[in-house]
């Protein structure tokens, strides 16, 4: 139902499409980040493209979680947008993107600004 890998200290988290995510999913997941994380805590970018809903056990579990230092979301419209709304008020720093590279910057701290 997810797969979890990491890369150059980011974790990246994907559920699979249409997916409604249950307690027992989330915690498995965390148990993949915990056992990838080797100790540190690390930035994560979850893939909501297709999630179906996750049930309130679940999101609190999300909410309360400290095992990330920052959670970046990508979605692709407006079902992810509120999927993502519901987690932005979790313990680690979290945003929304459309942009998976743009995701994986921001969770890694990279800040890019152009001059015009």
């Amino acid at each position: 139902m997810h797969c979890v890998e990491v890369r150059d200290r980011l974790l990246v988290l994907w559920w699979a499409p249409g997916s409604r995510l249950t307690l027992a999913d989330v915690l498995a997941a965390y148990e993949g980040i915990r056992s990838l994380s080797d100790g540190y805590v690390l930035p994560l970018v979850v893939h909501l493209q297709g999630l179906g809903g996750i049930a309130p056990a679940a999101r609190m579990v999300i909410l309360e979680g400290s095992l990330t230092s920052r959670m970046a979301f990508v979605g692709t419209g407006p079902v992810d947008q509120v999927i993502a709304a519901f987690l932005a008020h979790a313990r680690s720093e979290t945003h929304y993107f459309e942009s998976a590279s743009d995701a994986e910057a921001w969770a890694r701290g990279v800040s890019c600004s152009g001059s015009a």
